[in-house]
């Protein structure tokens, strides 16, 4: 593993540094070179993902731009055809109030017409109760006229017996009897005239007292039907009162709809001009846009350079490494005590308070096995993204990602590195990393530097 660690530039060769001395700066600095070499691997990658990222979204941006301004125009033409059906409506609410306010006028014409027609209707209804009145008193005039004429007849019947008694007693009485006989004979002339007249006038009343009854018959169906023409008004009259008030609210509706849709109209104009500044902004953004995707596009070849030189410089420190690692491979060490250890932390890396991933957790855990295991240099967990969760001594990396140890133990194998010189303490040491696995699956990885003592030191 790599640990930050700053070296003096040497102004002056020291000609009484030896040889392994020396060997052991190179080889740190070439690990910490090929450190640097990763941090920038890794940066480059993330710059080009992040550029890649940017210029997809950004692309997604002008698309959207373009149909932000599509759509502003379109709302904006949709606005206005709402504003002229405003303006439509407006028109026809208003004739609708105006014809609504004549109709109101002429039904209070109306209403006061038909009053005056109830009136009337009222009085005549009266005045055939009057003349029904007036024809019954004269049925009854006319029964005492017959009364009378039946008295007058009664006694004209005595009369003519009474002639008639005095013609026989004017015969009985010869000559003395004849002036007498006279009297007689025109009294009865008489009484057969008022017998003959009372007859007459008998008939006569008959016949108006007829005529009465039938006149009055009528007189009563035309007062029925006064009274239900009446009655019809009345209900008519009620209607109208009903509609009336009907009509008075459908009216103030009517001009509050008006009132409603001038306000609405010009709410439409407020909303169509804002649509339209939208739609001048979206435009403006567009050409923002494309010049974004333009710097983007030169970053992103930009960065390409950046990844075409880093490689170049993995590739170099690559090879130096090896070059250095060389004098390692030959180094002599206690392989037995390098197994020791490497069964102890595949035992520790199956404990469940590693599965947790808090990093107080794992440092308690870590630190213990660190200071209960003289052999060991250094201990950490990573996450799967190769950040670090903890470590001690604190890292010199941000991200292991690019570490040979962090790819085998993620792909699920246990890594046991070549002896190399390390960083801190300038000695030989080994790299030993192990899969953290949680349900058959790899959530981090546990890592340590274990210091080698050659066979024979």
């Amino acid at each position: 593993m790599f640990f930050m660690k700053k070296i003096p530039l040497k102004t002056e060769y020291k000609e009484a540094a030896s040889s392994p001395q020396m060997d052991g700066q190179i080889q740190v600095a070439v690990d910490q070179l090929k450190g640097v070499v990763e941090q920038m691997n890794l940066t480059s990658l993330s710059l080009e993902e992040i550029s890649k990222s940017t210029e997809a979204k950004t692309a997604q941006l002008f698309t959207h731009s373009e149909q932000t301004v599509s759509f502003s125009q379109e709302a904006s033409e949709k606005m206005k055809a709402i504003e002229a059906a405003a303006l439509h409506i407006s028109s026809f609410s208003q004739e609708i109030l105006s014809n609504s306010q004549t109709s109101y006028a002429e039904l209070q014409n109306s209403f006061v017409s038909f009053q005056t027609l109830q009136q009337k209707f009222e009085h005549l209804s009266r005045s055939h109760n009057d003349l029904l009145e007036q024809m019954h008193q004269l049925v009854e005039y006319s029964n005492k006229i017959q009364e009378i004429v039946y008295t007058i007849g009664s006694i004209s019947q005595k009369t003519k017996i009474l002639a008639l008694n005095a013609s026989i007693e004017a015969a009985r009485a010869g000559d003395h009897g004849k002036g007498f006989s006279v009297v007689a004979k025109e009294v009865g002339n008489l009484a057969n005239q008022t017998s003959q007249a009372v007859e007459e006038t008998r008939d006569t009343i008959q016949i108006i007292q007829t005529e009465i009854k039938s006149t009055a018959e009528k007189v009563k169906l035309e007062t029925a039907q006064v009274h239900e023409g009446f009655h019809e008004m009345n209900k008519i009259l009620d209607a109208l009162e009903s509609f009336k008030g009907k009509l008075n609210i459908i009216t103030k509706m009517v001009q509050e709809s008006s009132e409603s849709v001038d306000e609405q109209r010009d709410s439409v104009v407020d909303i169509a001009n804002l649509l339209q500044e939208i739609a001048d902004m979206a435009l403006e953004n567009k050409k923002y846009v494309v010049q974004v995707t333009t710097d983007l596009r030169t970053q992103h070849k930009n960065i390409e350079e950046i990844r075409s030189i880093n490689q170049a410089l993995t590739k170099t420190s690559s090879e130096l490494q090896t070059l250095v690692h060389e004098n390692g491979q030959n180094v002599q060490y206690d392989e037995t005590l390098v197994k020791q250890v490497k069964n102890m932390l595949s035992q520790k890396v199956q404990s469940k308070t590693l599965l947790s991933m808090d990093e107080k957790i794992h440092q308690l855990l870590l630190d213990e096995i660190l200071y209960s295991n003289p052999q060991l240099e250094t201990i950490w967990t990573n996450r799967r993204d190769g950040t670090f969760i903890y470590s001690n001594p604190p890292a010199g990396l941000v991200n292991a990602k690019m570490r040979p140890w962090f790819k085998e133990a993620i792909n699920g194998k246990e890594y046991v590195s070549e002896p190399y010189i390390s960083a801190v303490t300038k000695n030989y040491c080994i790299t030993l990393s192990f899969p953290i696995v949680s349900e058959g699956k790899i959530i981090g990885v546990l890592g340590a530097d274990m210091a080698l003592k050659e066979n024979g030191r």
